[in-house]
């Protein structure tokens, strides 16, 4: 992993960490369930794609990170901008990494 690429997944991970303490809704913060499993999701397929080397896996985090900010509408909350650009951050570095961004090809 380079030096690029961990400063960008770091700034992925806190703002993905923010998002859940952050209003989705008029609910409580934090209570986006589907939000939270996606991110959770995507934290362990980044955890396991570069730990295990297996760069197949980070394209799909992407998605399902992606999957995560429009789960239950797009409703422009600060949950879900949060989680935003922490989708924003991972792919950032990845393509700064020179690894894939979209799964295929």
């Amino acid at each position: 992993m380079s030096r690029r690429l961990g400063g960008w997944l770091a700034a992925a991970g806190a703002l993905g960490a923010l998002s859940l303490g952050l209003p989705w809704s008029a609910l409580a913060a934090g209570t986006a369930a589907p939000a939270r499993v996606a991110i959770v999701a995507a934290v362990g397929l980044v955890g396991l794609g570069l730990t295990r080397g297996r760069d197949r896996l980070l394209p799909v985090a992407v998605l399902v990170a992606a999957a995560g900010v429009v789960v239950g509408g797009v409703s422009p909350s600060p949950g879900r901008l949060a989680l935003a650009a922490a989708v924003f951050c991972l792919v950032a570095g990845l393509r700064a990494d020179g690894r894939r961004v979209l799964p295929g090809r």
